[in-house]
């Protein structure tokens, strides 16, 4: 063979491999974020099934993608598929434990020569411990379909895999934010203190209750150190049937309680004192009573997800308050 055939034979074998069909898979194009924050899945669908035009794409939400709504495209059909969850997570209005499991878009025609974008939001859900969120997508075209859910094993090199799933790095929360969703740590207790984030829970406290009362209050301090305003939302205790915020106000000499049905707010650098007399914590369908020298344990709910279990130390009948750690009568 001459050189210039050898120099042709050669440019023909560089454009087939260029004109291979180029199996990119299914990615996300924003591939990390941190838990306890609001997210946008954006999947980038880069081709076809081998020329094939795409006219269904199905994705499988990952558990700890919570609060989940799919974006509605034109020319598609959305279907959803909801289910439980493997736990309640903390939410914007109270615990969540069950949302959207599977998004499923068609109806619509995605030619190979083209590119195209399939959006869904959700929240990270700040109880996740896992470093990654795995989203098993199916691309399914008028000849074939392509399969992208292949999960890493421990040891396997997320490169070797040949239909990888969409990845989702997760990071630590950093406490800051958009003031809808912050990512918050773990709770913690120091002297009777539980911090959360930006946010810390003191001075928790309730009265003893009769025999027989179905109701109990609690009180504290919740104070937010974070430059973005928060709201607690919810009150979970096992020692009741249920937990509500209460705020309690004098009108024309007349003593009147009204739930806060839209939650607590707690200002960007300020605090909110729970206390007799004024807003509170009610502890409603009592099972047993609570006793002085006893404990109540609580979880207290916010709008960011955040969530602080607090123990509320019981006092005497007719306690009033804090002052030196003894109370009123």
């Amino acid at each position: 063979m001459t050189p210039y055939k050898l120099i042709l034979s050669g440019c023909a074998a560089v454009l087939l491999v260029a004109g291979a069909p180029a199996h990119a898979h299914v990615g996300l194009e924003k591939a990390e974020t941190e838990r306890g924050k609001s997210y946008k899945a954006v999947f980038k669908i880069p081709h076809g099934c081998d020329g094939s035009p795409t006219h269904t794409v199905r994705v499988e939400i990952p558990e700890g993608f919570i609060g989940v709504k799919p974006m509605p495209k034109a020319g598609w059909t959305i279907k959803t598929a909801r289910g439980p969850y493997a736990q309640s997570y903390g939410f914007y209005h109270g615990p969540l434990s069950e949302g959207v499991k599977q998004i499923e878009w068609s109806g619509g025609e995605l030619s190979d020569d083209y590119y195209d974008e399939f959006v869904a939001s959700g929240f990270i859900a700040r109880e996740i411990t896992d470093k990654a969120l795995y989203f098993k997508v199916v691309q399914v075209c008028a000849k074939g379909e392509l399969a992208w859910s292949e999960v890493p094993a421990d040891g396997v090199d997320a490169h070797d895999l040949k239909a990888p799933a969409a990845v989702l790095k997760i990071a630590a929360g950093s406490g800051d934010g958009d003031g809808h969703a912050h990512g918050h740590g773990d709770a913690k207790s120091s002297g009777g203190k539980v911090t959360v984030g930006s946010l810390a829970v003191e001075g928790a406290w309730s009265r003893a209750t009769p025999d027989g009362a179905k109701v109990g209050a609690g009180y504290l301090t919740i104070r937010n150190t974070g430059t973005a305003a928060d709201t607690l939302v919810s009150v979970e205790t096992p020692v009741a049937g249920r937990g509500e915020i209460h705020d309690m106000t004098m009108t024309d000499g007349v003593m009147r309680m009204r739930r806060l049905a839209e939650g607590l707010e707690i200002p960007a650098g300020g605090s909110v004192e729970l206390k007799p007399g004024g807003m509170h914590l009610m502890l409603m369908e009592l099972k047993q009573p609570l006793v002085e020298g006893g404990s109540v344990p609580v979880k207290l709910i916010f709008k960011s997800g955040a969530v602080a279990d607090v123990t509320l130390s019981v006092r005497g009948l007719g306690a009033q308050g804090d002052d030196g750690g003894h109370s009123h009568h």
